[in-house]
């Protein structure tokens, strides 16, 4: 689906960015968190190797991520680069 909203714990979110050396990029929905206090869903990710450093986990609210300030990060059905939520077959 290329609808957030139906994703669930456990289900990636994956992106393909044509110009970049590595085009396709994936995040792990988590949904609620014990470990964060915001009534929220999170979504981690890691950024990869950036200017030849080793790159970093990071964690972001999905309801922020929907308004990154760059378009084609957004998980949202308009976003052509959005592929959409994903669930492994295992998870079902």
């Amino acid at each position: 689906s290329k609808n957030l909203r139906a994703a669930r714990r456990g289900d990636v979110l994956f992106f393909r960015q044509p110009e970049q050396a590595e085009p396709f990029h994936v995040m792990l929905f988590v949904g609620r968190s014990h470990f964060q206090p915001q009534d929220a869903d999170w979504i981690v990710y890691h950024t990869g190797d950036v200017n030849g450093e080793s790159g970093e986990v990071r964690h972001v609210q999905a309801s922020v991520l929907a308004q990154h300030p760059e378009p084609r990060w957004r998980p949202v059905e308009a976003n052509p680069r959005f592929l959409g939520v994903y669930r492994f077959n295992l998870l079902r």
